[in-house]
This record gives C-alpha cells, structure tokens and sequence, in this order.
C-alpha cells in the first residue's frame, strides 16, 4: 500500500524516506506502519543506493502511536487473532527496517516519543537536532514497550539506562540522548536531516559491498534482539484490552490532540 504522508526522495547516492502527516504530532497510525514497511522493503533489491535517511515532519520526528487510529475503537469486537494481527504491524515494520542492507540514518527533529524513539532505535546511526527531546511513555498509558525495542535499547544505552527511560519515564534533550549513547551527533549548527545527508556523503564515498556486509557482521554479532522479543507482540495485544489502556485511548479522543 501507499501513504500520502510516506515519501521517498533521492539525493545522489542518498535516499531520504520521509514521514510526515502534517499534524498530530506526527504520530504514527496503522496505515503508516504499513507504508513505512513498504518504504523499507523497496530497497531490497537496491545495489545503488549508499544510505537511507530516516526523517520525520520539520519540527517533530515522531510522537508515537496515534492512540486516536480508529483500530483502537474497534478492538472490543475483534477476535483475538485479529487484535494480535494488529498487534504486529509494528514489529513487522522495524524488522523491515532492520533488515536493510544499506546504512540507515534517523534525522531527528523536536519530539521523539515512544514508538518514534523504538524506529529511530532501529537505525545505524542517530543525528539529533538541539531541540529534540526524548521519551518513552508506554507505561503511563498502560502499554509495554513493544516492537523489539527493549533489547535493541538496551545493546545501544545498557540495561539499567533503558531501564530508568522505560520504568522511571525519563525524558531527554539531545544532549542528554547523546550522553546516554542514543544519539551519535547533535547538530547544533545545521538541522539535523543536512547533517545526516553529511554522514550519507562519507558513507557513500566509501566501498558499499564491504560497507554492507560490516553491517551485517555487525548485527549478528549484537543480535537482532527480534527472538528475545518475540513475546512483545501479545503482550501489546493483552495491553490493549486493559482498563488503563482504554482510559488513555479515551483521554486522547477527548483532548483531540
């Protein structure tokens, strides 16, 4: 499928995959997930292209899931194979991502917020603008931290990092973020997405077979992390039925923000 707010632009040797629905805080719905697994699947057969950047809206990279995706209304008369269905499209979407050979960089810009922080996790490399911020709210809205994210955080920051962003509700600025390891660089002097295209220009100056297969060596050696968290698919699932889950959903609806 196809998502008007999930494009693909080419500089160079470079692609730029942006996602970007101009409002709601650029958070992420069902159909995007689908369209952002789509974005990352065209490049499979790709042998030309020398790296992806990740970006998301101007001034907000990701606010996370759209608690207001009209899915969510519906899970009381979904069997359980459908709610764990849906319980899979974010998974789906970071293995896609994942499994690109090709360098992948995440331009982060303001807001990087739970499910946004799980698929800018999911890149090689992380540049951060001075205004971005970072979080992971799932537990405050009665939701686990899903998507293979927890051992993917954890190979980047270490155990009891991920533990105070997931458990105590830290939230960071890029600084921070880049203390703590989940950024690489904080681009105080251009926006974040000129200096990951700066990145993308040294990836591409180098030889791509190598380049690629070091990423693949690199990944097998950390792991992918995606069998350790198999089990977070269902328990999404089982979260979603949860009455502090469902408050949340109805706080959001409420608000309309």
């Amino acid at each position: 499928m196809t998502h008007p707010a999930v494009t693909i632009e080419r500089r160079g040797s470079s692609a730029i995959v942006r996602f970007d629905r101009q409002g709601r805080a650029n958070a992420i719905d069902f159909a995007m997930m689908d369209a952002l697994t789509e974005a990352a699947r065209s490049f499979e057969q790709d042998s030309d292209t020398a790296a992806i950047v990740l970006t998301g809206a101007a001034g907000v990279f990701c606010g996370g899931m759209d608690l207001r995706d009209p899915a969510f209304a519906r899970l009381d008369g979904m069997s359980l194979n459908e709610v764990r269905a849906l319980a899979e499209c974010g998974p789906r979407m970071v293995r896609a991502w994942a499994s690109v050979e090709i360098p992948t960089i995440a331009a982060i810009e303001g807001p990087c917020i739970g499910g946004g922080l799980a698929l800018a996790a999911i890149c090689d490399f992380r540049i951060a603008g001075v205004a971005a911020r970072f979080a992971a709210p799932e537990v405050a809205v009665g939701l686990n931290m899903g998507w293979h994210s927890v051992p993917r955080l954890v190979s980047l920051i270490g155990e009891q990092t991920t533990r105070r962003l997931l458990l105590l509700g830290e939230q960071w600025d890029s600084d921070e973020a880049l203390r703590r390891g989940f950024v690489d660089e904080v681009s105080h002097a251009t926006a974040a997405l000129d200096a990951a295209l700066a990145m993308a220009e040294v990836l591409g100056s180098r030889p791509p077979a190598p380049t690629r297969m070091v990423k693949r060596q690199l990944e097998s050696i950390r792991g992918s992390g995606f069998a350790e968290s198999r089990l977070d698919k269902d328990q999404h699932a089982l979260a979603w039925l949860s009455e502090d889950f469902r408050r949340a959903v109805a706080r959001f609806a409420k608000s309309g923000s």
